[in-house]
């Protein structure tokens, strides 16, 4: 023992995480999740966002990080020699800087300069085939990088195949939630009221930003084809906010059911809204691994996704049956019903729930990060 600490404890490691924007997502709230989970452990978690701004999700998790650096956007040569982003890195102590989508190149040019000798990045998904500019960028920013980690298998498949990064560099860490938070309870009779929801109808919808990637009008599309078919009254429920809200009103509109689609916006308790759902929809045109299909399912909510990033893979070979073809509106309109019509609804709710806690708990994630800070290049548990 030294100084009163243990002699076989793990000496202290400060991470800084580096994220383009806090205000909320998938990636935002797992970053959150990790720095909850590591507080007042051996891993000292700090946050530098480069947007400018703290965001909704930062004033409400702020406190878990040790530091919370809100970096002042910079342009011209920034990208070119970000000294303004190594000083910030800096000043947070790092031994390992941790670097996340839309931070890469900057980022990693950035932790060299500020003598950072350890960086990792994680990948969560990519939104569209990548133009040769931005794989050329992406292999020089693998260059300054450590380990680069995907978040599936076909993630890190398609960053050696066709980003061309180095594969001994290449590591997977699947995302993860707090199964204990996001768990099964009872549907908020409370907000079922606020939402204006009829007692007899069936609640479909989906928790994310609402941005063209997500492609919530397919959702709306499905639900359009539903109205009357179901044999109960449908109500369409998509918490979030986003560039598309006032263009996913006008379609609700159009197409006749205005009022079946609820847009509550931001919450801070997505677990309220994914316990009032009788299925979750995963409309998306891409994903990376969705952490709010992990979340939903952890509820026990079943899913019907799209066919698109990990969701075949989160959802499992069980419920292969609710993975649909992303271009066809008419077959998730099919699963939708198919789903809230099943006469195993609670041996499917139960099936969810324990494959959630089974593959994607947090303890695992969080131990597999760890493992990569304290040096360690290949993590136990991942791939």
């Amino acid at each position: 023992m030294e100084d009163g600490i243990p002699a076989d404890l793990p000496p202290v490691v400060r991470v800084t995480h580096v994220v383009f924007d806090f205000e909320g997502g998938g990636l935002e709230s797992l970053v959150a999740a990790m720095a909850g989970r590591f507080r007042g452990t051996r891993v000292e978690v700090s946050l530098i966002t480069l947007g400018g701004r703290e965001g909704r999700l930062g004033a409400a998790t702020r406190d878990r990080f040790d530091q919370f650096v809100v970096a002042r956007p910079t342009r011209g040569l920034s990208m070119l020699r970000p000294v303004g982003l190594a000083a910030e890195i800096r000043r947070t102590r790092a031994d390992v800087v941790h670097l996340h989508s839309g931070s890469w190149y900057k980022g990693a040019k950035a932790a060299r300069l500020a003598g950072v000798g350890r960086v990792v990045y994680t990948e969560h998904g990519r939104e569209h085939d990548d133009p040769r500019l931005m794989r050329w960028l992406d292999r020089r920013a693998a260059a300054r990088t450590t380990v680069v980690v995907a978040v599936s298998t076909r993630l890190r498949d398609y960053l050696a195949d066709t980003v061309g990064v180095d594969p001994a560099k290449l590591r997977v860490v699947h995302n993860a939630v707090d199964t204990t938070a996001f768990a099964p309870g009872a549907a908020p009779a409370d907000l079922r009221a606020q939402l204006a929801i009829p007692a007899d109808a069936w609640i479909v919808g989906s928790v994310g930003r609402l941005e063209p990637v997500k492609a919530y009008e397919r959702l709306i599309d499905a639900a359009a084809a539903l109205r009357g078919g179901l044999g109960r009254p449908l109500a369409v429920v998509i918490c979030g906010d986003g560039s598309q809200r006032a263009a996913l009103r006008e379609r609700a509109e159009r197409l006749g059911i205005g009022d079946l689609v609820r847009l509550p916006g931001w919450t801070d308790l997505p677990v309220r809204f994914y316990r009032l759902l009788d299925a979750f929809v995963l409309s998306s045109r891409s994903e990376g691994e969705s952490v709010s299909l992990m979340e939903a399912m952890a509820c026990g909510i079943p899913p019907v996704v799209t066919d698109v990033g990990a969701n075949a893979e989160i959802v499992g070979a069980d419920l292969r049956d609710r993975v649909v073809p992303a271009e066809r509106p008419d077959a998730l309109a099919e699963a939708i019903a198919a789903t809230l019509n099943a006469p195993d609804r609670a041996a499917t709710a139960a099936l969810v729930r324990r494959r959630a806690v089974e593959h994607y708990g947090l303890d695992a994630m969080i131990a597999a990060y760890e493992r990569l800070y304290r040096g360690a290049n290949g993590a136990a548990g991942a791939s």
